[in-house]
Protein backbone atom coordinates (compact mmCIF):
# COMPACT_ATOMS: atom_id res chain seq x y z
CA UNK A 1 0.00 0.00 0.00
CA UNK A 2 1.43 3.55 -1.04
CA UNK A 3 1.28 5.81 1.95
CA UNK A 4 1.49 10.19 0.41
CA UNK A 5 3.97 11.44 2.50
CA UNK A 6 3.71 15.05 0.42
CA UNK A 7 0.13 14.79 0.63
CA UNK A 8 0.17 13.85 4.45
CA UNK A 9 2.67 16.64 4.98
CA UNK A 10 0.71 19.42 3.49
CA UNK A 11 -2.79 18.61 4.89
CA UNK A 12 -0.84 18.77 8.29
CA UNK A 13 1.04 22.01 7.43
CA UNK A 14 -2.33 23.82 6.81
CA UNK A 15 -4.06 22.51 9.99
CA UNK A 16 -1.09 23.86 11.96
CA UNK A 17 -1.23 27.14 9.89
CA UNK A 18 -5.35 27.15 10.89
CA UNK A 19 -4.36 26.38 14.58
CA UNK A 20 -1.46 29.57 14.55
CA UNK A 21 -4.14 32.04 13.03
CA UNK A 22 -6.88 30.88 15.59
CA UNK A 23 -4.26 31.52 17.97
CA UNK A 24 -3.57 34.88 17.08
CA UNK A 25 -7.03 36.17 17.00
CA UNK A 26 -7.66 34.75 20.29
CA UNK A 27 -4.75 36.59 21.70
CA UNK A 28 -5.95 39.85 19.75
CA UNK A 29 -9.47 39.75 20.87
CA UNK A 30 -8.22 39.23 24.62
CA UNK A 31 -5.97 42.20 24.22
CA UNK A 32 -9.10 44.00 22.99
CA UNK A 33 -10.83 43.24 26.45
CA UNK A 34 -8.37 44.06 28.50
CA UNK A 35 -8.11 47.92 26.76
CA UNK A 36 -11.65 48.62 26.61
CA UNK A 37 -11.88 47.29 30.74
CA UNK A 38 -8.91 49.67 31.01
CA UNK A 39 -10.25 52.30 29.66
CA UNK A 40 -13.13 51.96 31.43
CA UNK A 41 -11.55 52.02 34.48
CA UNK A 42 -9.19 55.10 33.71
CA UNK A 43 -12.83 56.87 32.83
CA UNK A 44 -14.30 55.82 36.04
CA UNK A 45 -10.81 56.94 37.88
CA UNK A 46 -10.11 60.70 36.35
CA UNK A 47 -13.64 61.73 37.97
CA UNK A 48 -17.19 62.30 36.64
CA UNK A 49 -16.27 65.56 33.82
CA UNK A 50 -18.04 65.82 30.81
CA UNK A 51 -16.19 66.38 27.52
CA UNK A 52 -17.15 70.14 28.12
CA UNK A 53 -15.60 70.62 31.19
CA UNK A 54 -12.43 69.20 30.66
CA UNK A 55 -9.24 71.57 30.86
CA UNK A 56 -7.17 71.74 27.94
CA UNK A 57 -4.28 69.64 30.18
CA UNK A 58 -7.17 66.71 30.93
CA UNK A 59 -7.67 66.73 26.73
CA UNK A 60 -4.10 66.44 25.75
CA UNK A 61 -3.95 63.74 28.38
CA UNK A 62 -6.98 61.61 27.39
CA UNK A 63 -5.49 62.11 24.07
CA UNK A 64 -2.09 60.64 24.66
CA UNK A 65 -3.81 58.15 27.49
CA UNK A 66 -5.93 57.11 23.91
CA UNK A 67 -2.94 56.57 22.34
CA UNK A 68 -0.62 54.77 24.41
CA UNK A 69 -3.73 52.47 25.22
CA UNK A 70 -3.89 51.33 21.58
CA UNK A 71 -0.48 49.64 21.52
CA UNK A 72 -0.93 46.64 22.29
CA UNK A 73 -3.20 45.87 19.67
CA UNK A 74 -0.43 46.39 17.68
CA UNK A 75 2.81 45.12 19.54
CA UNK A 76 3.00 43.05 22.66
CA UNK A 77 5.06 45.30 25.32
CA UNK A 78 1.55 45.36 27.14
CA UNK A 79 3.89 45.95 30.49
CA UNK A 80 4.92 48.78 29.22
CA UNK A 81 1.49 50.41 27.67
CA UNK A 82 -0.20 49.72 31.26
CA UNK A 83 2.69 51.34 33.34
CA UNK A 84 2.53 54.29 30.77
CA UNK A 85 -1.50 54.48 31.00
CA UNK A 86 -1.00 54.37 35.31
CA UNK A 87 1.25 57.67 34.97
CA UNK A 88 -0.59 59.16 32.64
CA UNK A 89 -3.93 58.86 34.36
CA UNK A 90 -2.48 59.83 37.89
CA UNK A 91 -0.81 62.80 36.39
CA UNK A 92 -4.71 64.09 35.87
CA UNK A 93 -5.84 62.99 39.09
CA UNK A 94 -2.88 64.89 40.88
CA UNK A 95 -3.58 68.27 38.92
CA UNK A 96 -7.24 68.17 39.52
CA UNK A 97 -6.16 67.31 43.19
CA UNK A 98 -3.86 70.24 42.81
CA UNK A 99 -6.61 72.83 41.34
CA UNK A 100 -8.36 72.06 44.52
CA UNK A 101 -5.88 74.23 46.91
CA UNK A 102 -5.72 77.86 46.91
CA UNK A 103 -2.45 78.46 45.54
CA UNK A 104 -3.23 76.33 42.26
CA UNK A 105 -6.59 77.66 41.51
CA UNK A 106 -5.70 79.24 37.97
CA UNK A 107 -4.29 75.70 36.87
CA UNK A 108 -7.28 74.80 35.16
CA UNK A 109 -7.52 78.14 33.56
CA UNK A 110 -9.77 81.07 34.89
CA UNK A 111 -12.99 82.39 33.55
CA UNK A 112 -12.38 86.08 30.74
CA UNK A 113 -14.77 88.59 30.73
CA UNK A 114 -15.52 88.90 26.85
CA UNK A 115 -18.37 91.61 27.28
CA UNK A 116 -18.69 93.75 29.80
CA UNK A 117 -21.75 96.37 30.61
CA UNK A 118 -22.50 95.12 26.73
CA UNK A 119 -19.32 96.27 25.16
CA UNK A 120 -16.84 93.61 23.70
CA UNK A 121 -13.07 93.31 25.24
CA UNK A 122 -10.72 93.04 22.42
CA UNK A 123 -7.97 92.26 24.33
CA UNK A 124 -9.97 89.06 26.42
CA UNK A 125 -10.98 88.07 22.78
CA UNK A 126 -7.47 87.91 21.47
CA UNK A 127 -6.00 86.39 24.70
CA UNK A 128 -8.74 83.60 24.52
CA UNK A 129 -7.85 83.09 20.60
CA UNK A 130 -12.04 83.83 20.19
CA UNK A 131 -12.94 85.59 16.72
CA UNK A 132 -16.33 87.47 16.77
CA UNK A 133 -17.82 84.64 14.66
CA UNK A 134 -17.27 81.95 17.38
CA UNK A 135 -18.72 84.24 19.88
CA UNK A 136 -21.53 84.79 17.84
CA UNK A 137 -22.27 81.63 17.40
CA UNK A 138 -22.13 80.60 21.10
CA UNK A 139 -24.53 83.53 22.31
CA UNK A 140 -26.94 82.31 19.68
CA UNK A 141 -26.67 79.02 21.33
CA UNK A 142 -27.20 80.62 24.54
CA UNK A 143 -30.46 82.49 22.77
CA UNK A 144 -29.14 85.76 22.51
CA UNK A 145 -29.03 87.06 19.04
CA UNK A 146 -27.61 90.39 19.64
CA UNK A 147 -24.97 91.68 21.09
CA UNK A 148 -26.88 95.00 22.95
CA UNK A 149 -28.70 92.49 24.46
CA UNK A 150 -26.13 91.05 26.89
CA UNK A 151 -24.66 92.70 29.91
CA UNK A 152 -21.86 90.05 30.82
CA UNK A 153 -20.50 87.32 28.94
CA UNK A 154 -18.15 85.28 30.61
CA UNK A 155 -15.89 82.67 28.90
CA UNK A 156 -15.56 79.94 31.05
CA UNK A 157 -12.10 77.13 31.39
CA UNK A 158 -14.26 74.58 29.91
CA UNK A 159 -14.87 76.61 26.92
CA UNK A 160 -18.87 77.29 28.10
CA UNK A 161 -19.96 80.69 28.11
CA UNK A 162 -22.25 82.18 30.85
CA UNK A 163 -24.47 85.27 29.75
CA UNK A 164 -26.08 87.79 31.88
CA UNK A 165 -28.30 89.61 29.77
CA UNK A 166 -29.67 93.24 29.99
CA UNK A 167 -32.61 93.62 32.57
CA UNK A 168 -34.86 94.67 29.49
CA UNK A 169 -34.43 91.56 27.63
CA UNK A 170 -34.49 88.90 30.42
CA UNK A 171 -37.69 87.26 31.54
CA UNK A 172 -39.28 88.74 35.04
CA UNK A 173 -39.05 86.86 37.83
CA UNK A 174 -41.52 85.55 39.95
CA UNK A 175 -40.26 87.46 42.95
CA UNK A 176 -40.92 91.00 41.27
CA UNK A 177 -44.08 90.02 39.77
CA UNK A 178 -44.99 89.49 43.26
CA UNK A 179 -46.00 85.85 42.90
CA UNK A 180 -45.83 83.03 45.77
CA UNK A 181 -44.90 80.01 44.45
CA UNK A 182 -43.51 77.53 46.69
CA UNK A 183 -39.83 76.00 45.94
CA UNK A 184 -40.09 72.60 43.42
CA UNK A 185 -38.02 70.00 44.88
CA UNK A 186 -36.35 67.42 43.46
CA UNK A 187 -37.86 64.02 42.20
CA UNK A 188 -36.03 60.65 42.68
CA UNK A 189 -35.86 57.06 41.18
CA UNK A 190 -36.41 54.51 43.72
CA UNK A 191 -36.97 51.73 41.52
CA UNK A 192 -35.53 50.80 38.17
CA UNK A 193 -35.48 47.84 36.41
CA UNK A 194 -37.89 46.09 39.24
CA UNK A 195 -34.88 46.91 41.82
CA UNK A 196 -35.36 49.66 44.63
CA UNK A 197 -32.87 52.22 44.90
CA UNK A 198 -32.42 51.82 48.49
CA UNK A 199 -29.44 54.41 48.43
CA UNK A 200 -31.86 56.89 47.17
CA UNK A 201 -34.96 56.19 50.19
CA UNK A 202 -33.14 58.28 52.39
CA UNK A 203 -33.23 61.43 50.20
CA UNK A 204 -37.03 61.05 49.76
CA UNK A 205 -37.74 60.54 53.77
CA UNK A 206 -39.35 56.89 52.73
CA UNK A 207 -38.19 53.80 53.65
CA UNK A 208 -38.60 50.27 51.75
CA UNK A 209 -41.80 49.07 53.46
CA UNK A 210 -43.62 52.35 53.08
CA UNK A 211 -42.84 51.77 49.18
CA UNK A 212 -44.00 48.06 49.15
CA UNK A 213 -46.82 49.39 51.02
CA UNK A 214 -47.68 52.37 48.36
CA UNK A 215 -47.51 49.72 45.07
CA UNK A 216 -49.82 47.38 46.97
CA UNK A 217 -52.27 49.65 48.03
CA UNK A 218 -52.34 52.05 44.81
CA UNK A 219 -51.44 49.54 42.40
CA UNK A 220 -51.70 46.00 43.87
CA UNK A 221 -48.38 44.85 42.48
CA UNK A 222 -44.62 44.01 43.73
CA UNK A 223 -41.31 45.99 43.41
CA UNK A 224 -40.47 43.03 40.88
CA UNK A 225 -43.34 43.99 38.49
CA UNK A 226 -42.42 47.74 38.03
CA UNK A 227 -40.17 49.01 35.46
CA UNK A 228 -39.85 52.50 36.82
CA UNK A 229 -41.04 54.45 39.71
CA UNK A 230 -40.30 57.95 40.99
CA UNK A 231 -41.24 59.94 44.46
CA UNK A 232 -41.22 63.42 44.66
CA UNK A 233 -40.59 65.71 47.69
CA UNK A 234 -44.36 65.73 48.48
CA UNK A 235 -44.01 61.92 48.37
CA UNK A 236 -46.04 61.06 45.24
CA UNK A 237 -45.81 58.38 43.77
CA UNK A 238 -45.24 58.00 39.87
CA UNK A 239 -45.05 54.23 38.65
CA UNK A 240 -44.82 52.76 35.40
CA UNK A 241 -45.26 48.84 35.23
CA UNK A 242 -43.96 46.14 32.87
CA UNK A 243 -46.97 45.23 31.25
CA UNK A 244 -47.62 49.16 30.19
CA UNK A 245 -44.25 49.33 28.18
Amino acid sequence: MYFDFQKYNFNFTKSVERGSQMIVLLVYLVRCLVMIIATWLICNFVGKKSLGQFTPYDVAILFIVSNVISQPLVNTDLFKTAFGVVILSVSIVIISKLSLKRQFYGIDGMPSVVIANGKLIKEELKINHLNLYTLLSMLRIQGYNKIEDVNYAILEPGGQISVIPKSGVRPPTTKEMNLNISDEGLTFAVIVDGKINKRILPYVKINENWLVNELHSAYKVKPKDVFYAEVDSNKKLYVNLYKEV
